[in-house]
């Protein structure tokens, strides 16, 4: 791996960590800001919606309702540039209460697509799906490994 792939990988993965702290925080603004002006956005359960005002819009009464007082609890799995200024970024992850962590029942598993302006990394489209972990043993398939 070149330099510039390490630095944009390190780049692509600080845009994880922000959408975790601002989930945290319940800033819907903040989780927004991290995706492009026209990006696409697929929840598990297959709501779309257009765009960073949309996706701002929909998570402010998830955090100040259904999901108050939750993070993420999510790892990126792997990253891939098929071209310099395009990343493919999957992922696992879970919404979880305080105290509470990630299992293999309540995992949902992420693509997100990262595109680069200017000098920083955005989400293009993030599509979300819940993860089928009796299906996944039962076909004796074996998850990506985590990259460090």
């Amino acid at each position: 791996m070149t330099t510039q792939q390490l630095t944009d990988e390190a780049a692509v993965r600080a845009v994880f960590d922000r959408l975790n702290r601002a989930w945290a925080d319940a800033d819907a603004d903040a989780f927004a800001a991290e995706f492009t002006d026209d990006a696409d956005y697929v929840t598990w359960f297959g709501t779309y919606y257009r765009g960073r005002s949309d996706i701002a819009t929909v998570h402010r009464p998830v955090f100040e309702k259904w999901q108050k007082g939750t993070r993420l609890d999510g790892e990126v799995v792997s990253v891939r540039f098929p071209t310099p200024d395009v990343a493919l970024v999957h992922g696992l992850g879970a919404v979880v209460k305080p105290q509470r962590r990630r299992t293999a029942r309540n995992t949902k598993v992420n693509l997100l697509v990262m595109v680069r302006q200017g000098a920083d990394w955005r989400i293009a489209a993030f599509h979300n799906t819940k993860r089928n972990w009796l299906l996944a043993k039962l076909s004796g398939r074996h998850e990506p490994t985590p990259v460090a």
